[in-house]
């Protein structure tokens, strides 16, 4: 489901971000031209700034994307390895509720991130912390799993 979240979010924003976004650039880098032709520092430096915001959004929604893509591969590939995570099924779903949140939250609060600010950017950091929890919470019952299989061929 997120790997279908993170196409979606990317044909939209191939549909309606990426195409004025173009527009705004060749009009940035029009104005750039100019400026500098005429030696005006601060419409240069103005035009410069505005070319960095830019790619900041730019960044940041081609972050989101590719984020919730990421996840959503992370999420098929820990289905595989279910079975040989040594915890309870409580302690499996709750792991489980702990990374699809995280997964959620990074990607929207990466985008949200240069409408919001540093608060969007603080609430991405703690959800990928859900997730870096998660994992290494499932890796511990990988781990429990193998001393399991080591232990039972000892005796």
């Amino acid at each position: 489901l997120l790997v279908l979240l993170g196409f979606l979010y990317g044909a939209w924003y191939a549909a309606f971000d990426l195409y004025p976004q173009e527009r705004v650039e060749l009009r940035i880098l029009n104005d750039l031209a100019i400026e500098a032709s005429s030696h005006n520092h601060a419409g240069i430096a103005h035009a410069v700034d505005d070319y960095g915001g830019l790619s900041a959004a730019r960044a940041l929604s081609i972050a989101a994307h590719s984020h919730v893509i990421e996840f959503g591969l992370l999420a098929l590939l820990l289905s595989f390895v279910q079975p040989y995570i040594f915890l309870s099924e409580v302690w499996k779903t709750r792991w489980a509720v702990l990374f699809i949140t995280g997964s959620v939250l990074l990607p929207l609060f990466v985008r949200l991130e240069f409408n919001i600010g540093l608060v969007a950017g603080g609430i991405a950091d703690i959800a990928g912390l859900l997730v870096l929890a998660a994992l290494i919470a499932m890796f511990v019952g990988v781990l429990r799993h193998t001393g399991r299989v080591d232990s039972a061929e000892a005796v």
